[in-house]
């Protein structure tokens, strides 16, 4: 049979089909730069094979990974400071890697090797041998078959004197997965009469019957082995952690800080109407001490079912279950082992009122190592919002995130080792970018553990994004809490651009740069040494690279590139980017990227909109530059800027805010607010001469294709649209989509009017009736866009006569993978724009 796949122009194909740079990561001590190499773009035969879809998962049945996996091909390791590269040799039966986990305390990693032709992973360890002067990889044999349907197979302790491996039970392996009978018998769901309200997304993937479950039992319950990484790669020691002996459920697995206790979430209560990771589970503390086989049941978790659809609300249960990273150490110092949870004080539900003032608060529980007991929750911390997140630094002192979403408010705490709150560090909206003061720089420290980097006892650093009316500035702070004022001190800020005005307070050491570049460059981290940090470095026409460089006067004379990649599509030198601003019709502030073909010669050309429309509760944010155009040219599959190496404007990201201020909730005029956008967007490239109002087209990818739906529907600004993997009929996603976080039942008009299929007659009685080209993956597990969606649509596009095409790509998901799709998705375009490009 021969196939229908199709390839776009070679011009497109090229850029589609670029060499792809090397992966990077930084060993632990951050002395050396791993680099692999991935391959561009996989074969439609690698989605074509067997996957299992269970409980809101989808793995590979033979391989016992995540389906569809891409294995690195070589494996390359640089020092940072010297540049000296070491080649290390994949194993002679190798297809590829994957999965390299660094030791936390070793200069040393392990991987998995993929072995040819063979449903088989393989365990490797590499090292550096001093007395050769190189990195080996030397393999661990092991008897049983690893498996990684829940994560990574292997984690190290947080002492990395050893590795734990989660395997198939003998039990398992030597039997065959269950047989599909005939049937199963009816697949009974049942509310018992007073029931909590238990409200859901449309998930994919879902349990549905007894054999579903037998079948998930089988691939994903796994033994626990203890690898010794103290002895020879040849040699090592490989024993069984009894208390996994037959085997669980293993959701996840965390090493205490001294190394001796593990802290395993095994699954054992089964739903179908959520995905694994809200099934009942009952977290376990191990003690891996030598000839022990204790356990302690620290808790039992029910099924995750009644979490309110509010995105204030949470579970009612204990949650977040982790070992506090500063007690329990290998010296015995920072006093007991202790486990750290959250639970909610208003029963997961904002609509209830808060106990005390509080709506969460963190527990602590310590370990009696000679009773092997576990002491009665006591309270570390009360929060009158949400919980966010908690980090500490290696002196005990944490940081405490607290959250509000219903006005997007955030607060961050200090608090002392007990958990006392010694300051507030600062409540602000999270959609204020231009006031953004960063987060706390973490990097790993002690005992394998994370920590907030803490140069002096009263001072963090801090980074972002540096958001400004010229674009993002990523910068580094100094943050000094010692005394009654908070003070902030800029160490390292991004180049500054040629063009635009400065704020002399927000640059290092409060001066205006007098040496302007137009470069983009971003805090990658700060060395050990609190005084080198690495970073990127890219302008329009130069590629991403990676340099270090030191803080404070001299560091130009200091630096030293890391990295030399060059540019992958060379098709686009000449494409011309430009950050554009304007506004629409109530004076909210607007951006976009627009692209310009190599050699513009000021005519008006036909122009490609695209955009995905964003949720605001303030509209002087929603108006707030995002973004730089000193980035990259550069062009992934899903992106349209390779229209401009075609001949087109691009008028890319083109901002679509949708604001809701005070009580009003965004949803309820978004169709006005994203026309006037688009109105907008297209009047400003018109006013500029660039865009020909005739020859105008739009999409987007998921949300984007939603918003173009509604901009055919409700305007004849367009004569084309590319609707790819999108949604469009609200009421089959009754429970809450995207920020709307009211049901149906809740808000019925919004639904109804947000729906596109609703407004398809309407589409039809436009001036000028744009047609649709909708794309969508027949495999989509996105909860709210099923194949479904799309294919209704298309229907309804169909009953009205609305010139349409709906092209279904076989074996993709929401994101699209295969060589073939993305070729034959880029055909598509091509030939659906064409007429645009013909006027």
């Amino acid at each position: 049979m021969t196939s229908s796949y199709k390839e776009p122009s070679d011009i497109l194909k090229r850029l589609l089909l670029p060499p792809k740079n090397p992966s990077l990561a930084l060993s632990s001590d951050y002395q050396w730069l791993v680099l692999t190499q991935e391959p561009p773009l996989p074969s439609i035969e690698l989605l074509a094979k067997p996957e299992e879809k269970l409980a809101g998962i989808r793995f590979d049945p033979q391989l016992l990974t995540p389906s569809r996996l891409d294995y690195a091909t070589t494996l390359v390791l640089q020092h940072m400071k010297t540049g000296e590269k070491h080649e290390v040799p994949l194993p002679e039966d190798s297809e590829g890697i994957r999965y390299i986990r660094f030791n936390p305390v070793q200069s040393e990693f392990v991987f998995a090797s993929k072995v040819k032709n063979e449903a088989r992973l393989e365990l490797y360890r590499c090292q550096f041998i001093d007395s050769a002067s190189a990195w080996t990889a030397t393999k661990i044999p092991l008897q049983y078959k690893m498996n990684f349907i829940q994560g990574c197979a292997y984690q190290f302790s947080s002492d990395g004197s050893k590795l734990f491996l989660k395997v198939v039970p003998t039990a398992i392996s030597t039997t065959t997965p269950p047989e599909e009978p005939i049937s199963t018998g009816p697949a009974i769901q049942q509310v018992e009469k007073g029931a909590r309200k238990a409200p859901g997304r449309t998930y994919q993937d879902l349990l549905k019957n007894e054999f579903d479950e037998a079948k998930l039992r089988y691939y994903c319950t796994t033994e626990v082995l203890c690898i010794d990484m103290t002895a020879a790669a040849a040699t090592t020691t490989v024993t069984l952690v009894p208390q996994s002996k037959g085997g669980h459920l293993i959701q996840s697995l965390s090493s205490s800080p001294c190394g001796r206790y593990l802290l395993a979430q095994v699954t054992t209560k089964f739903s179908y109407s959520v995905p694994i990771s809200r099934f009942g589970r009952d977290v376990f503390l191990w003690d891996l001490t030598k000839n022990n086989d204790q356990e302690l049941l620290v808790a039992s978790i029910p099924v995750n079912d009644e979490i309110p659809l509010s995105f204030d609300a949470c579970s009612r249960h204990p949650r977040g279950y982790r070992f506090h990273p500063c007690r329990g150490g290998n010296d015995g110092g920072g006093g007991a082992t202790t486990i750290m949870f959250v639970k909610a004080t208003d029963g997961g539900d904002p609509a209830n009122d808060p106990v005390d003032g509080e709506r969460d608060a963190l527990y602590c529980q310590a370990i009696d190592t000679d009773s092997f007991t576990i002491s009665e929750p006591t309270k570390f911390v009360g929060l009158e919002w949400r919980y966010s997140d908690l980090d500490f630094t290696e002196s005990g002192m944490a940081i405490v995130e607290e959250y509000r979403w219903k006005d997007r408010m955030e607060r961050k705490w200090i608090l002392n080792a007990d958990g006392k709150k010694l300051r507030m560090l600062w409540e602000r909206s999270w959609e204020d970018r231009y006031n953004s003061p960063g987060e706390p720089l973490t990097r790993r420290g002690a005992r394998g553990q994370y920590f907030i980097v803490q140069p002096t006892p009263t001072s963090i650093y801090l980074s972002g994004a540096g958001a400004s009316e010229v674009g993002d500035r990523p910068f580094l702070d100094l943050l000094d809490f010692g005394s009654e004022e908070v003070k902030t001190t800029r160490l390292w800020r991004c180049a500054a651009p040629v063009e635009g005005e400065l704020d002399a307070e927000k640059e290092v050491n409060g001066v205006l740069p007098t040496d302007r570049k137009d470069i983009f460059e971003s805090l990658v981290c700060v060395l050990p040494d609190n005084d080198s940090i690495m970073i990127s470095r890219e302008s329009k026409t130069t590629p991403r690279n990676y340099f270090l460089s030191k803080l404070g006067s001299g560091g130009d004379e200091a630096e030293i590139q890391v990295t030399q990649f060059e540019h992958p599509q060379p098709d686009l030198l000449g494409v011309t980017k430009e950050l554009v601003q304007y506004k629409r019709n109530d004076g909210v502030e607007l951006t976009a990227n627009l692209y310009l073909p190599a050699n513009y010669d000021g005519t008006p050309l036909p122009t490609l909109y695209w955009a995905y429309p964003r949720e605001f509760k303030d509209s002087k944010a929603a108006g707030q530059v995002k973004g730089s155009k000193h980035l990259f040219v550069s062009a992934h599959w899903a992106s349209p800027i390779h229209w401009a190496a075609k001949g087109w404007c691009v008028f890319d990201n083109f901002a679509l805010p949708v604001i809701g201020e005070g009580d009003a909730q965004p949803n309820d005029t978004f169709i006005e607010q994203i026309v006037s956008g688009a109105t907008a967007a297209v009047e400003y490239a018109v006013s500029r001469g660039v865009c020909d109002k005739d020859r105008c087209a739009v999409g987007g990818h998921s949300y984007g294709s939603f918003m173009t739906a509604h901009l055919l529907s409700h305007t004849s600004l367009f004569s084309a649209g590319i609707g790819r993997s999108g949604a469009f009929n609200r009421t089959l996603t009754p429970m809450s989509f995207q920020s709307e976080d009211r049901s149906i039942w809740e808000a019925r008009d919004t639904y109804i009017t947000m729906s596109p299929l609703m407004h398809v007659k309407k589409m039809s009685e436009q001036t000028r009736v744009g047609k649709m080209l909708l794309i969508h993956g027949e495999a989509d597990e996105n909860s709210g866009t099923h194949p479904q969606q799309s294919e209704r649509y298309f229907a309804a596009l169909k009953a009205f006569g609305i010139e349409s095409k709906l092209v279904m790509l076989p074996h993709e998901r929401h994101s699209y993978r295969a060589r073939e799709s993305i070729l034959h998705m880029a055909y598509e375009q091509e030939m659906w724009l064409k007429s645009l490009e013909d006027k």
